[in-house]
């Protein structure tokens, strides 16, 4: 079955109504990294590995800790855990982020404490998030996924099974952001090319509120939102894993380990003109 006829189909059993636009997104010159382990996922980036942040993105914002989670960030940063957030400790972070490759603060941040493998980042994620909405609680209040978000999805799914191929972009063989990149294609939005430029784009979205049709990111092939993948439930996503595009969980083991954070993609404007047009 033709994808723009499953999409439909798919769509219209969920009752949503859409129209698709076909859209050939051509790669921007990327280079694809391969992992160093046989079952690392691997990911296409733009040059050298990027922080996975856009300036003035949420994760890149200087967030405040208690003494007790202080010490754990100079832990890992090799510095005497006094709880205290000395020039010391602030030159040792930037230390760390430029080993990381991460955005250069010196200060502790979403993206830092993600690579640190912290806990807190993400009830500091939604903290940050509640505050930049004017809300009090860290249940955020978000639209829920759009219909093109879910016929990304669907265009997705009729790909599981396809293998990885180093800078894939289309059906046959594609790398992790070369899938998300031309899903959403087929629902005539236009997202950007590589994990890292996908992370600075739509809302930053909770852990605990993933839903279908989220872009997922994580932190697998190496610092920063290094591989993509589009939720499938709270807990699963489909990506384009060095096993080829499959649907793997996301809440436990491997995957909940390198979990960077979850972004909702909108309907472009340029995305909803030309839907109008077909129309």
């Amino acid at each position: 079955m033709p994808v723009r006829t499953f999409i439909t189909a798919v769509a219209m059993a969920a009752g949503i109504s859409i129209s698709l636009v076909p859209s050939a997104l051509a790669a921007d010159g990327g280079t694809s990294v391969v992992g160093s382990t046989p079952a690392a996922p691997v990911q296409t980036t733009a040059g050298s590995a990027g922080s996975g942040t856009t300036s003035g993105d949420l994760d890149t914002q200087t967030v405040s800790l208690t003494k007790s989670q202080t010490k754990s960030v100079q832990r890992r940063v090799s510095v005497p855990a006094d709880g205290s957030l000395g020039s010391k400790t602030q030159k040792a972070i930037k230390r760390y982020q430029s080993k990381k490759d991460l955005t250069l603060t010196g200060k502790p941040n979403i993206e830092t404490l993600r690579s640190m493998k912290l806990k807190i980042a993400d009830k500091l994620e939604a903290k940050l998030i509640a505050a930049q909405s004017g809300t009090t609680t860290q249940t955020v209040a978000l639209a829920d996924p759009t219909s093109g978000a879910l016929a990304a999805l669907a265009a997705a799914r009729t790909r599981i099974g396809d293998p990885y191929v180093s800078g894939g972009t289309k059906p046959g063989g594609f790398d992790c952001s070369g899938l998300t990149q031309w899903a959403f294609a087929q629902a005539g939005i236009k997202i950007p090319r590589t994990s890292f430029d996908q992370y600075g784009i739509g809302t930053a979205v909770p852990k605990a509120q993933i839903q279908a049709g989220d872009l997922v990111f994580f932190d697998s092939n190496g610092a920063g939102a290094s591989h993509v993948g589009i939720a499938t439930s709270p807990t699963s996503a489909i990506s384009a894993t060095s096993h080829g595009v499959m649907e793997h969980d996301i809440s436990a083991g491997y995957w909940a380990g390198h979990y960077v954070g979850a972004r909702r993609v909108t309907d472009a404007p340029a995305a909803v003109a030309a839907r109008a047009a077909v129309k």
